[in-house]
């Protein structure tokens, strides 16, 4: 711990996880002191960066008794994560990523619709996409009702980590971030969220979303980023339907038993919606899985095919005929 916490209590907590972020942490930060609700914390986890990170953060701690610095083990997104939240002790905990611009009011409305509406846990919102010049790009919309968010979350992610609120007392009741997600932490996250309560979306931009080329973009990345996804997805059914969910690693060099958990799910008596969102899983993870034995693949496409709607079928034909080329 670089510097103690402000002696005044925050009414809401932001946590923010940074790994050699130098080139964009003051803006960052900066957008947060220019917040219109004053009464807040700064939690910041440096990774162990090796730039000029800790440096920066240094002179805007000794400045601003409100921001509370903290090492992290570079260990994981989730753990920094985790390590920050145990810091956190107000009712309200923000996140944002060290790349992204709060806009002036984010905090004030975010808090007020949590306060107007005690059964939501958490509310993100629209952001403005901008790129490594600030210059503002497209809008990116969500769906904002509870209902729809809960509807759309069991085939993907639909909110906007940097740009979300969360009850801090919720975020403890499911035991904050799990290690065991390297990749779409927050798609897990958003999951058991909802298992529990709603989850909303202001119909309003509050956040700018840097896009840069340090950026790992979702096309390289697809094949990690499906596992995570898909296993994420896979614990959410195993705990609706009542299974026990696995506690072992996604191994990254062979994805065979995500397609076993999936024909596991497949033999659950599922809604006719989460057999569709199953659906969408199991081809999504067919055509993006790097390691999946041809074994695993033809018992997946198996157990899949006859819970396919027409529609889904003839995707997956065309998907098929088309890769074949």
């Amino acid at each position: 711990m670089v510097n103690p916490p402000s002696q005044v209590k925050a009414e809401i907590g932001i946590l923010l996880t940074v790994y050699n972020g130098e080139q964009f942490i003051a803006q960052c930060i900066e957008s947060i002191q220019g917040q219109t609700v004053p009464n807040w914390q700064l939690i910041v986890v440096d990774d162990r960066s090796t730039d000029a990170t800790p440096d920066i953060l240094a002179d805007f701690a000794k400045r601003d008794s409100r921001i509370l610095l903290l090492k992290g083990a570079h260990t994981g997104i989730a753990a920094a994560a985790n390590l920050g939240l145990a810091e956190v002790s107000a009712p309200f905990l923000a996140r944002i990523d060290a790349d992204d611009v709060a806009l002036p009011n984010r905090l004030q409305v975010q808090r007020d619709y949590l306060l107007a509406n005690p059964r939501a846990l958490a509310v993100g919102s629209y952001v403005r996409l901008i790129d490594a010049q600030n210059k503002r790009l497209g809008l990116r919309k969500a769906p904002t009702g509870s209902v729809e968010i809960a509807a759309t979350l069991k085939t993907r992610n639909c909110m906007c980590h940097p740009s979300s609120m969360i009850r801090t007392d919720a975020m403890r009741m499911i035991g904050g971030y799990r290690s065991k997600f390297k990749n779409s932490l927050d798609y897990d996250l958003w999951l058991r969220l909802s298992e529990i309560g709603q989850i909303s979306n202001q119909a309003q931009e509050l956040l700018l979303y840097r896009r840069h080329a340090n950026q790992v973009s979702a096309s390289a990345n697809s094949h990690r980023q499906t596992l995570y996804s898909v296993g994420a997805a896979i614990d959410h059914f195993f705990r609706r339907y009542g299974r026990i969910e696995r506690d072992s690693l996604i191994d990254e060099s062979n994805n065979d038993d995500l397609a076993n958990c999936l024909q596991e799910i497949y033999n659950l008596e599922l809604s006719p919606a989460d057999r569709s969102a199953v659906n969408r899983h199991a081809i999504r993870l067919l055509r993006y899985a790097k390691f999946l034995s041809n074994d695993a693949r033809h018992s997946l496409v198996g157990a899949m095919l006859p819970n396919l709607s027409l529609t889904e079928r003839l995707k997956h034909h065309l998907y098929r005929a088309l890769s074949a080329r």
